[in-house]
């Protein structure tokens, strides 16, 4: 992605440097290596981001790649001279797809960020003269703002609005670059900042209040001092200290100007959470009348999750409220081939229209007089949101009956009835795919091949994690930018993402020898033993933690790394484990352990045929699985549509 975004940015923010880059083989400046032409690269897209006023890192993110050959890389090069006017959106969309981002990595999705921008222009009175986003991953919710403007100014023809500046603060140094070149491509006035090691209400930045705080932060982080109890400046009360949900908004509240909005994207839980503290901030948040609107959005939007969000709505206390508009947009958005959500443009405006026809000072719509609402919209007061706990979760406010005057309860359905029908003929395909697998592997070319018995020892270089002097539970920190991997995050034989067990780049460096690749296994070392799981390539220079035992195949020995994990989870290969675990008082394998156990290996082609089996398998299983979701979905739409009575699309004023 780095290469892609620097190649492209260059090509469209600083032409010379382009022109150098394509003229580098027959130029006569250097040698015709790989190394070579990544630097050229890297430098002229630093140089094209300090112009810009952003901070210069590509050279020493492209400094990492290898490429094979010069070739390849001159075609990338010509590749990306002919991509079009939109094709740094896609690079982003691509990278992410392809990546598997954690929840803490990946990106808001562009008609997502429309929403917020949108959102956040209906509700002040003027265009805001400042944005702010203070956890600015690629700098999508920013651009968003940029968007909007340009849409004024061409689709209004107001030509006197001026772009908004632009600010942002980021932990993680790796997406700096990404979203300056994301705004600097859009000729946005911006100025962004990597902080570290702190929260953004640890220690203010902005010299003055802004007009728009935009942003989708991290969900469920712990509070990174590991106090027993809440410092700092609360004013809606202090959050539990065990997670950040409720700390955002208040930040978010806390830097806008008089006619200021906030829009955040919030997990659903924190809008009607059970915890005392969170319930109180809640309480709060809707007693002083800051709470103006939350929309509930469709599952499956975000890549990092299928898990549904909400997004809140806040505006400044002096234009405090008496209710709180709740959207229910669940219902929206198109599903894709890769299983994505996506929202259209016609979603976005529903969204809006429905939040503008109930906008305070308007009052509640009459029945002679309809306002153009096109999701199930309730405009609730406090003693009705009292009565419910305070929850801001729409969903407890509105029924779940689609609208049926919209047509979206048919074509949710017909939406559903069609993921089906392509889910079954996949299914289908995979199952005659499938239909003589085992016929396959009982040949005798595969089933008589010779095996030998190896030791593991033999077969890789086994490492145990750092010692807990080493890497101690103080300096894992939720901003550190490097993962850390613990037993609980060994799944169905992958890494999961580890949340906020991270720690410093720099300490990671200092314990470079304990960083994994991809395709190492990873092991229990210290508790209950279970399956191994191997480190995607997205994964690599994630640290081990004290607990976990990293195998890795040298080339020389002739295993595959998937053939090896296939035969390290059965069941056969954990109980023996097991066994020698439980010989101590707390479950423990050591090195030499590890290294003792013997495996069957045959011969290389045999063993990718048996990988290809397993991995189609695997396919057909997963298939089968979101067949099975599928038409529980499209069940329950239907059983929603023969049994449910016709209801308003909006609820009356309470």
């Amino acid at each position: 992605m780095n290469l892609l975004a620097a190649l492209y940015f260059l090509r469209m923010m600083r032409p010379e440097g382009w022109q150098r880059v394509k003229a580098y083989p027959t130029s006569g400046d250097g040698p015709r290596i790989s190394g070579a032409l990544l630097r050229l690269i890297g430098s002229e897209a630093d140089v094209a981001l300090r112009e810009v006023g952003a901070l210069p890192d590509t050279r020493d993110a492209l400094a990492r790649l290898e490429p094979r050959r010069f070739e390849d890389l001159m075609e990338v090069v010509r590749l990306v001279g002919s991509l079009g006017p939109h094709a740094f959106q896609l690079i982003i969309e691509g990278y992410e797809e392809k990546a598997q981002l954690g929840s803490r990595e990946f990106f808001t999705p562009l008609p997502v960020a429309h929403l917020m921008a949108g959102l956040g222009w209906a509700a002040r009175e003027t265009a805001p003269g400042s944005t702010y986003d203070p956890y600015f991953r690629g700098g999508e919710l920013l651009g968003a703002v940029a968007d909007m403007t340009m849409w004024v100014r061409l689709g209004m023809g107001l030509t006197d609005v001026s772009m908004p500046r632009l600010l942002g603060q980021t932990p993680k140094r790796a997406t700096l670059p990404l979203a300056s070149m994301n705004l600097a491509l859009r000729r946005a006035r911006f100025t962004l900042r990597l902080k570290t090691g702190e929260q953004p209400w640890e220690r203010p930045w902005l010299k003055k209040p802004v007009d728009l705080v935009l942003t989708n932060p991290p969900f469920n982080m712990k509070d990174a001092s590991l106090e027993t109890t809440r410092a700092g400046d609360w004013p809606y009360g202090a959050p539990p200290v065990g997670n950040d949900n409720l700390a955002y908004p208040q930040y978010a509240l806390s830097v806008l100007a008089e006619g200021g909005r906030a829009a955040l994207v919030m997990p659903n839980k924190a809008g009607n959470s059970g915890n005392v503290a969170e319930r109180a901030i809640r309480r709060a948040l809707v007693d002083q009348g800051v709470v103006e609107c939350v929309v509930a959005l469709p599952d499956r939007l975000f890549s990092g999750t299928s898990v549904p969000v909400c997004v809140w709505l806040l505006r400044h206390p002096a234009d405090a409220g008496d209710h709180v508009l709740f959207l229910d947009a669940r219902d929206l958005g198109a599903l894709q081939r890769d299983g994505r959500r996506v929202l259209a443009h016609n979603d976005i405006s529903s969204v809006i229209d429905s939040y503008s026809a109930f906008r305070p000072g308007y009052g509640p719509a009459r029945t002679y007089d309809p306002p153009p609402v096109t999701v199930p919209s309730a405009r609730v007061d406090r003693e009705s949101l009292r009565r419910t706990g305070y929850s801001l979760n729409p969903i407890d406010h509105i029924g779940g009956s689609p609208v049926p005057d919209s047509g979206m309860s048919n074509v949710a359905e017909a939406e559903a009835w069609a993921e089906v029908s392509r889910l079954t003929g996949h299914c289908r395909y995979l199952d005659e795919r499938t239909a003589d697998l085992r016929a396959v592997l009982e040949t005798d070319r595969v089933c008589q091949a010779p095996r030998r018995k190896v030791p593991l020892a033999e077969l890789c270089d086994i490492q145990t994690g750092p010692s807990h002097a080493l890497l101690a539970p103080k300096d894992r920190i939720p901003h550190g930018e490097v993962p850390v991997v613990f037993p609980k995050h060994l799944r169905d034989g992958e890494v999961s993402d580890s949340g906020d067990e991270r720690i410093s780049s720099e300490l990671a460096e200092r314990l470079k020898r304990y960083r994994l690749e991809a395709g190492d296994i990873v092991c229990v070392r210290t508790g209950a033993m279970g399956p191994p799981a191997l480190v995607r390539p997205d994964q690599a220079g994630w640290l081990m933690s004290s607990n976990v035992i990293r195998l890795r195949c040298r080339g020389e020995s002739g295993v595959l790394p998937d053939f090896l994990l296939a035969v390290l989870s059965r069941p056969e290969a954990i109980g023996w484990l097991r066994d020698r675990a439980a010989a101590t008082a707390v479950p423990f394998i050591t090195k030499a352990v590890l290294g003792s156990q013997e495996v069957l290996l045959p011969p290389l082609d045999v063993q990718q045929e048996i990988v290809e089996s397993l991995v189609l398998l695997q396919e057909r299983s997963t298939a089968h699985r979101e067949l099975a979701e599928a038409i529980t979905r499209a069940r329950g739409l239907l059983v929603a549509q023969l049994t449910g009575s016709p209801t308003s699309a909006t609820s009356p004023a309470t």
